[in-house]
C-alpha cells in the first residue's frame, strides 16, 4: 500500500514514517525539509500549504495520514487553511482513507465527557487556544467531505519507546489518563490506514490494549 504521510519531520509524523516502512509499506513522506524525513520513505520537502505540492506527494496513494499540528513555525491555522485542498485533491485522486491527530482537549459534538475530562478541555484551550481551534476546523472539513476517514485523539503525548498497545474509545480521558507514547500514536495510525475501523469517527486513543482486528 501506498502510504503519504503529511507532517512527516515531526514527532508524531516521523515515527509513523517508520511504523509504516516497518509494516511493508511504499512511504511518500512530506515534510518542509525532507532531510527531517527518517530513512526507508521517499521524502518530499514541501509546505502543505501548497495545494499543488501536496496534490503532486497524492498522486497514487492508497492511504495519507495527516499528522501537521500547530507549532511556532506552522501558524495557528495550517489544519484549517490546508485541509480543504487536502481533501479535494484526496477525492479527486480516489483516495482510499485518511487517518489524522487530533487531540483529547478537542471537544467535538456528541462527546459525553466527564468534569474532568472537561477541566482537561478548559485547561487545553486556555493555554493552546490556537492548536484547539485548528483541530475543530479540521474535524468539520472532514465531517463535510466524502472520504473515510478517522481522526485519533490522544491525551498528553511522550517521546518514550512504543510499547505497541493503545485503545480506541468513545469515552473521553479525565485528569489521570497516562500520557500515550508518540511511537504508539504513530503505529495506531498506521494500523487504522488499512482499517475501516472507526470509520467517520474521532474516537479518544489511549495507553493499553492493543488495537487488533
Amino acid at each position: 500500500m501506498r502510504v503519504v504521510i503529511l507532517g512527516a519531520g515531526g514527532g508524531v509524523g516521523s515515527r509513523a514514517v517508520l511504523a509504516a516502512v516497518a509494516a511493508g509499506h511504499d512511504v511518500v513522506a512530506v515534510a518542509r525539509t525532507a532531510r527531517d524525513v527518517p530513512p526507508g520513505a521517499r521524502g518530499v520537502s514541501a509546505d502543505v500549504r501548497d495545494a499543488r505540492a501536496v496534490r503532486d506527494a497524492l498522486t497514487g496513494a492508497d492511504a495519507l495520514l495527516w499528522c501537521v499540528g500547530v507549532t511556532r513555525h506552522s501558524g495557528p491555522d495550517v489544519g484549517r487553511a490546508s485541509m480543504p485542498h487536502l481533501v479535494r485533491a484526496a477525492e479527486e485522486l480516489g483516495v482510499g482513507r485518511l487517518v489524522s491527530v487530533s487531540g483529547a482537549g478537542v471537544t467535538l459534538p456528541g462527546d459525553a465527557k466527564g468534569a474532568g475530562a472537561r477541566f482537561v478541555s478548559a485547561l487545553t484551550r486556555t493555554f493552546a487556544r490556537d492548536l484547539v481551534e485548528d483541530k475543530q476546523g479540521e474535524h468539520d472539513i472532514l465531517l463535510g467531505s466524502g472520504l473515510s476517514w478517522t481522526e485519533v485523539r490522544p491525551p498528553r503525548l511522550s517521546g518514550v519507546p512504543g510499547v505497541g498497545s493503545w485503545q480506541l474509545t468513545d469515552e473521553a480521558p479525565g485528569l489521570r489518563a497516562a500520557t500515550v507514547s508518540k511511537a504508539d500514536v504513530a503505529a495506531a495510525m498506521v494500523h487504522l490506514a488499512g482499517s475501516s475501523e472507526w470509520d467517520r469517527r474521532s474516537p479518544f486513543l489511549l495507553a493499553g490494549t492493543p488495537l487488533r482486528s
